[in-house]
């Protein structure tokens, strides 16, 4: 049997967790540059703000209704997040992390399922504070399903048989993982329009409409298990990193700091996958969406004889990269970098002559950076390229504490 384990509106979460008297009253945290309404506790959901809603539409509504406002502290959600995974892993040794709130799960179906759920949820709101959904199935598609109705009733537990027929039709097709409004529009031309509907209707068809990946999950909510639970996810090819700027950007040499700051992050996620890029792509662009503003956008690509997972090599290189395709008197809005081609590090081959004794004695000054980044939080040690106002970050001006990532701002208590 499969399980999904969904925290329930988890940014929001995450912020009550430090704030308790926000319990039962309307929160929403805010996309990055404090754009639009990314989560939201059902207190606002209640109010008609939807998701991704511009800030500015509702900022008087907000402002009349008490709505606390936050940014996204994506240290804090991805700390909680992981601490949530542990509590999990505890029931079963089959855990698959689906996103930063969702969790695939294999259970045993000798044990009691629906009590095993309870305990799960119990444990993880005691020893996280964040209340979670369980939703279990035979197939990951059917866990899907059983979890968005237990999020709403049967006391956030929920198991959905294949046989399960007027729970699976009371799902509109729109509703159905893995199909959205497009594929959802041309399924109700041929008669589709609940979960039921897709499972039963005629494979063929399916197939035509949404080729095999659609004809997948018809299979899945028939009980055929297609999607297995991975619990060794393949690792990346490529690992982007970019963000828009907190305000319009001219100066060249902020835009390094920027994309030294993204290389850095890259080459975190890279080798805690324990591979090296093969290249790397630099990229810099103005604001489409001001169409009375001049625009701009240039890119470039470089190889590497042998494949890197060095910071100081790759933000040396994307700094080159960015003077090359820099132009003076246009305001950018967003920079970034994509490592490509990542291969294991361990099957990398060097060349024949190249010396490496200065790149062994980088990599020991990088590893002490990570070990104290560990320790001590991940803004007490980087490199000084990545600058150190970085007055072209990303606004945060709702931002609450990292309170479980930074020392500076752990919680105080007080009476």
């Amino acid at each position: 049997m499969i399980a999904l384990v969904d925290c329930n509106n988890f940014y929001v979460s995450c912020e009550r967790v430090f704030h308790p008297r926000l319990n039962h009253k309307p929160v929403i945290v805010l996309s990055n540059n404090d754009g639009c309404a990314i989560a939201r506790s059902n207190e606002a959901k209640s109010l008609g703000i939807g998701m991704g809603t511009p800030y500015y539409k509702i900022r008087e509504l907000c402002r009349k209704n008490e709505v606390k406002v936050y940014s996204s502290n994506y240290e804090l959600y991805g700390d909680m997040s992981r601490r949530v995974v542990s509590v999990l892993g505890r029931f079963t040794n089959q855990v698959e992390v689906y996103s930063i709130d969702e969790s695939f799960l294999g259970i045993d179906e000798q044990n009691d399922l629906l009590d095993i759920s309870q305990k799960m949820r119990t444990a993880v709101l005691k020893w996280t504070g964040i209340p979670v959904s369980v939703g279990l199935g035979p197939t990951k598609t059917l866990a899907k399903l059983a979890n968005k109705l237990a999020k709403k009733k049967h006391s956030g537990c929920l198991i959905v048989r294949q046989n399960d027929y007027e729970i699976i039709s009371s799902v509109e097709i729109e509703k159905v993982w893995g199909v959205g409004r497009r594929l959802a529009s041309k399924l109700r031309l041929i008669g589709v329009s609940n979960a039921l509907d897709l499972a039963n209707a005629p494979s063929e068809e399916i197939r035509k409409i949404g080729g095999v990946v659609l004809e997948r999950t018809q299979k899945e909510l028939q009980g055929w298990q297609c999607l297995s639970i991975d619990q060794c996810p393949q690792p990346k090819k490529n690992v982007c990193c970019s963000r828009s700027f907190g305000q319009p950007v001219k100066s060249l040499g902020q835009i390094e700091e920027a994309i030294s700051n993204h290389v850095f992050r890259g080459v975190q996620k890279i080798r805690k996958e324990k591979s090296a890029a093969c290249g790397l792509q630099a990229f810099i662009k103005t604001n489409p969406f001001k169409i009375n503003t001049p625009q701009y956008s240039n890119s470039r690509v470089i190889g590497f004889d042998v494949p890197t997972d060095e910071p100081m090599q790759l933000i040396s290189t994307a700094k080159r990269m960015v003077r090359s395709i820099y132009c003076e008197g246009y305001e950018y809005h967003k920079a970034g970098i994509m490592l490509l081609n990542l291969q294991p590090k361990a099957e990398r081959q060097g060349l024949l002559f190249c010396e490496n004794a200065q790149s062994k004695k980088r990599m020991k000054f990088v590893e002490a950076i990570e070990d104290i980044r560990n320790s001590y939080g991940s803004g007490s040690a980087f490199l000084a390229a990545q600058g150190i106002e970085r007055k072209w970050e990303m606004k945060r001006n709702h931002r609450s504490p990292r309170y479980t990532t930074n020392w500076q701002e752990i919680p105080s208590i007080g009476s």
